[in-house]
């Protein structure tokens, strides 16, 4: 096995000699992108010893259309576990937060990390009104029950944010979810498999 990213991140998806995965060429160096039935994870560097991002989610197939989740999980060192849940946005995350240079420590930080997608799994809750989409409870399968809420923006709303945007958001879901009627209020379940269980 290499002593660098690239080789350690091999050897620990090469178990799941199944997974569509490829690589790309980003500037110089080489991104990984794992897949299997409708769980996906990624990975960015900066040459072979920095991460610069992991990132996992759901993916599915519609009309031979293959789309993402509206959420993904990335790994935060600030946040508990190494994890945090997001809307997904066009322009992503940078900063020191989501990088790892490769070292022992940062091995255990992003074997932490990779547990949700390897052995846990995790539920996508998304929360309609009137058929809209406002806000998605992430129910994680540990033995903590832990659980991330998100409150949805529009693309414009995450791309272009005006101050007041998310607490606009915010109040909108705390009154639907008060003073709205529960037949209105519709819950889309699914399920993400993790992928020893797929294995």
């Amino acid at each position: 096995m290499q002593d660098n990213w690239i080789g350690y991140i091999d050897a620990k998806f090469s178990e799941y000699d199944y997974l569509n995965s490829h690589e790309n060429k980003d500037g110089f160096y080489p991104n990984r992108f794992y897949k299997i039935n409708g769980t996906y994870v990624s990975f960015e560097f900066d040459g072979i010893e920095k991460i610069k991002k992991v990132e996992c989610g759901h993916y599915f197939i519609e009309n031979d259309f293959e789309y993402i989740s509206d959420v993904k999980a990335v790994l935060d060192k600030t946040q508990k576990n190494r994890l945090a849940f997001l809307q997904v946005s066009y322009d992503g995350e940078n900063g020191e937060q989501f990088e790892l240079d490769y070292n022992e420590e940062n091995k255990n930080i992003l074997d932490l990390f990779l547990k949700l997608p390897i052995e846990n799994g995790w539920t996508e809750n998304f929360y309609k009104y009137k058929g809209q989409a406002y806000k998605v409870i992430i129910e994680i399968n540990d033995t903590d029950k832990t659980n991330f809420e998100i409150i949805l923006l529009s693309t414009a709303e995450q791309d272009i944010p005006l101050l007041w945007d998310k607490t606009d958001r915010k109040l909108q879901a705390y009154f639907i979810d008060k003073f709205c009627r529960k037949k209105n209020i519709e819950v889309e379940k699914t399920g993400i498999e993790p992928l020893h269980r797929i294995a």
